[in-house]
């Protein structure tokens, strides 16, 4: 598939440096974006970073205009995230990016259907303290989003955990699997999910560099 490119710059938020668009030749159809944002960093490693929405097939000519932006407007490294590095391996392979930190981990908790699947109910949340648990559905699975002030214990996370489950499975019990993401270094979150019956999954959000 060939792409033409489109760099759009008269963006509304300031942080927005430009949007790269890429458009199939044959139909015109918008085939993908990045967005590059100038965090006005000092570092000139540090201040772009992109935002791909991409299809595999498009992510290297579309990161790579991304990549001459970026350098025009002083960055040497453009940063990136992704969930998809297994399948994207080829093509961050051929762009030159490098692996950089995990950002975050997937955690998954299996449970057995009783009803029909959740699928656009609404999203709740469920608090306690200074902590919280979001909760959203697609299709049958639930995925739940935490935030908090402090650090707290792994029993009050393990309380608040449970008690986002027990939420899920009493006003949707078509739900079939709860996900929830953890980043690497929040041993007591993490805790909390396993105390809670997740497992960890391979699935996980990773930084990438390309040097510019």
């Amino acid at each position: 598939m060939a792409f033409s490119i489109e760099i759009v710059r008269d963006a509304d938020d300031e942080r927005t440096l430009a949007v790269v668009l890429g458009h199939d030749t044959d139909t015109h159809a918008l085939a993908g974006s990045v967005t590059l944002l100038d965090l006005g960093a000092e570092d000139p490693a540090l201040r772009i970073v992109a935002l791909p929405e991409v299809p595999r097939e498009a992510l290297v000519p579309l990161m790579r205009e991304a990549a001459a932006v970026a350098r025009e407007a002083g960055g040497t490294v453009l940063r990136w995230v992704t969930e998809s590095e297994e399948e994207e391996r080829p093509a961050l392979e051929e762009l030159g990016a490098v692996e950089g930190d995990e950002v975050h981990r997937w955690w998954r908790l299996e449970t057995t259907p009783t009803g029909p699947a959740p699928d656009a109910a609404p999203a709740f949340r469920v608090t306690r303290e200074d902590a919280l648990f979001d909760v959203e559905f697609e299709g049958d699975t639930a995925i739940l989003a935490h935030d908090r002030v402090e650090d707290g214990t792994v029993a009050g996370l393990t309380e608040l955990v449970t008690a986002a489950l027990e939420k899920v499975l009493a006003e949707h019990p078509g739900t079939r699997e709860v996900l929830a993401y953890s980043g690497p270094d929040d041993d007591v979150l993490n805790s909390a999910l396993s105390a809670a019956g997740f497992a960890r999954t391979p699935r996980r959000a990773v930084e990438y560099g390309l040097p510019l």
